[in-house]
């Protein structure tokens, strides 16, 4: 079916629900897509009462005609009357090593449209229905589930703003017959045609075939994009009732009981686990890794202590629970180490900052040293096999025990500050005093105050 602009705003038009938005943002490469989509919007401003139309401009610089491709479009858009925003970007090149070319110049796209479509404004992008089916099938061939096989959707949100998709039931050759028709020139990106990239051998070799085959692919593919949108609607839904039920908030962070967890059905737990890293923002992991978790993590020994490191998250299992918690890279010993000789000076002040923390000098606290003039204070960390007699109780024990029993998670005992005086452990962080160490009733004395502690945080209602 010959494409029209008139297609943008009928009954199915996916631009019929955006009339009323404060402005309409195109995002032209300068390819064929985007600027028929910019000619077929200006044309239906002449038509429609529709909102303001800007352009937005990517330049990737990965192509020796990139200025030349920003040059063009900039002037396509001075005839129209139209502003024109071009943004130079840089690739990451961590992100470039790790995620490919493709993914890393879309990371660096949409860090430019987050910046620059603004709250109820509406980005607009000209995939097509031939785009739309390449993706579904790379997703397939890279074993997505039902949210990868959505393939993109017509619109969702982009922080405070939407992104749209008007042309994703378009075939291209449809795209080409209209900009024939109205005489668009565009540029090609011969980076198109090298098949070394997925997705153009897809493109070039193997979805000809299937088309020559099965003429109505791309309408199947469509079909089954709105299946599994709404099949993974459904998915959300349960798992936003699974989650409600379970979740709960520890000074550690967020944390699902692993006994509920584990009488779940294998796949409404991993729907559930990919529900909660998803309200998280935390990379999604794949199938392996969510079986990974069962044997690591619900199903290994009580006694073990497994980690899951997830981008900027980690998953951890503490006391029956598991914790979903941001990734702290912990300082190395020999940053963290200290000690000193207590001065005249030291004990006037009745302060001694440390790196992640402060010794102050107070009165009647429950726990805390005594210090004196020319006493070595050095501050060390749990290696094995300390012991502690704290107040009131009749024997030592072992420090190990000791954080035990006020379930002091694993990952942290190693990091809990251990102070030293004339080399004899005198103090455990806030928690005990040593005995012999102890101030007179009510006598001043020095405890430890943590500079940051680790409290839950809010969650997404």
């Amino acid at each position: 079916m010959a494409f029209s602009h008139h297609q943008l705003v009928s009954h199915t038009g996916s631009l019929k629900a955006h009339l009323q938005a404060p402005r309409w943002v195109l995002a032209v490469s300068g390819g064929l897509d985007s600027m028929c989509l910019l000619h077929a919007l200006v044309q239906l401003q002449q038509d429609h009462h529709c909102p303001p139309l800007s352009v937005i401009h990517i330049n990737h610089g990965l192509q020796l005609q990139a200025d030349q491709w920003q040059q063009q479009v900039e002037h396509q858009c001075q005839a129209y009357g139209l502003i024109c925003s071009s943004h130079k970007v840089t690739l990451c090149p961590q992100q470039r090593q790790r995620l490919g070319l493709e993914a890393a110049a879309r990371n660096a796209r949409y860090d430019v449209f987050k910046q620059q479509v603004h709250q109820d404004e509406v980005l607009l992008l000209g995939q097509h229905a031939d785009d739309q089916s390449e993706t579904l099938f790379l997703r397939l061939l890279r074993g997505a589930g039902v949210a990868g096989l959505r393939a993109m959707p017509q619109q969702r949100k982009l922080g405070l703003a939407s992104l749209v998709r008007p042309l994703l039931s378009v075939r291209q050759t449809d795209l080409y017959g209209y900009a024939q028709a109205q005489g668009l020139t565009w540029c090609e990106d011969p980076s198109n045609q090298n098949s070394d990239f997925d997705r153009n051998y897809l493109r070039h070799q193997v979805m000809p075939l299937l088309r020559q085959r099965w003429p109505a692919l791309d309408e199947r593919v469509a079909t089954v994009a709105c299946l599994m949108s709404d099949t993974q609607a459904l998915l959300d839904e349960v798992a936003a009732a699974d989650f409600k039920l379970m979740h709960r908030l520890t000074e550690f962070g967020e944390c699902l009981p692993c006994a509920q967890l584990q009488a779940l059905s294998r796949g409404r737990r991993y729907n559930l686990l990919r529900y909660w890293f998803a309200r998280r923002h935390v990379p999604m992991p794949d199938y392996a890794a969510m079986q990974g978790i069962d044997t690591q993590f619900l199903d290994s020994a009580i006694d073990r202590q497994p980690y899951l490191q997830l981008g900027q998250w980690c998953l951890r299992r503490n006391q029956g629970y598991l914790l979903l918690m941001p990734h702290v890279k912990q300082a190395s010993g020999a940053v963290m180490s200290y000690n000193c000789k207590i001065t005249l000076q030291m004990l006037q002040a009745g302060s001694i900052a440390l790196h992640e923390g402060w010794l102050c000098l107070t009165q009647g606290a429950k726990v805390a040293m005594v210090l004196a003039q020319g006493d070595d204070l050095e501050r060390r960390f749990r290696v094995g096999g300390e012991r502690c007699k704290p107040m009131g109780r009749a024997h030592s024990q072992s420090l190990k025990k000791l954080l035990q029993e006020i379930k002091v998670p694993a990952w942290e005992r190693d990091q809990v500050p251990l102070f030293y005086v004339n080399g004899e452990l005198a103090m455990v962080a806030d928690l005990w005093v040593n005995c012999g160490f102890e101030a007179t009733a009510g006598g001043p004395a020095w405890n430890w105050s943590k500079a940051t502690k680790n409290t839950a945080f809010d969650c997404d209602d």
